[in-house]
């Protein structure tokens, strides 16, 4: 027996990286997963994957900045799928632009992405989990949003956003039975980390791989996070082992912040 057998979760963002990584690791453990990621192909290629390994998958392409695309998500989830009552928000996106130089459409767009759209999805798997007796969410958040990002404002201020409506959804939710956390990753292998430190190395004048290792060598634990490692997190956070958790940001960051 899986810890989500009979379970129908929504994973959005899983397309690749932590989204993907969730989404695999929650059908291996028997959920039913709907994959939802704005790229298309993506999601059918993570579909494949969890059905090609004995699992049950079924992509949604979805704009999470769209109540109404989120909603007929989450819908055609609960239709084709089963009862909605697990989800992990795990879309977003991140630039490197220096403070004076970040234009208000980067504001707008980061924002809407990562946290309007987390409100969405919390917002439309709940009202599922309420009326199915209770469910569990869990929200990516970043380390970033624990302090100060100088070449991504942005990011830091939609991370932080995160840790704090997820703390809101999880008192609003406590009664009906849903825990609502984040989980707060550090420096993690995946493409967006590459392609973050490309930005970052062109601002600061020194190589990718400079700047990336400057990073490393701040971590405590002496190396990079696998987005197989921060799914692990995320789904005890949505597993009975963790029924006495809500409200919580867990850092998964090898030591990269502590508070």
């Amino acid at each position: 027996m899986g810890r989500f057998d009979g379970r129908t979760a929504v994973v959005t963002g899983a397309a690749r990286g932590i989204g993907r990584a969730c989404a695999e690791l929650l059908a291996a453990g028997g959920a039913r997963v709907a994959v939802a990621d704005i790229a298309p192909e993506g999601a059918e290629e993570t579909a494949r994957r969890i059905v090609a390994r004995g699992g049950k998958a079924v992509a949604y392409p979805t704009d999470v900045t769209s109540a109404d695309a989120v909603e007929r998500t989450v819908a055609a989830a609960e239709r084709e799928l089963g009862p909605v009552t697990l989800a992990v928000g795990a879309a977003g996106i991140m630039h490197n632009r220096p403070f004076l130089d970040l234009p208000e459409d980067g504001w707008d767009t980061t924002l809407a992405v990562n946290l309007k759209g987390m409100f969405l999805v919390l917002q439309a798997v709940g009202r599922r989990a309420v009326a199915h007796g209770g469910g569990a969410m869990v929200g990516v958040a970043s380390v970033a949003g624990r302090g100060a990002r100088p070449t991504a404002a942005d990011y830091a201020a939609s991370k932080a956003g995160v840790i704090s409506l997820v703390r809101s959804a999880a008192e609003a939710l406590a009664a009906e039975g849903v825990r609502v956390n984040a989980i707060c990753p550090g420096v993690v292998e995946t493409d967006l980390t590459t392609q973050i430190h490309r930005e970052k190395a062109a601002i600061l004048g020194i190589t990718p791989e400079e700047s990336l290792a400057r990073q490393a060598a701040r971590i405590p634990l002496g190396r990079l996070v696998s987005a197989e490692e921060v799914a692990g997190t995320a789904a005890f956070l949505l597993s009975a082992d963790a029924g006495y958790i809500t409200g919580q940001a867990l850092n998964v960051c090898g030591g990269l912040e502590m508070d």
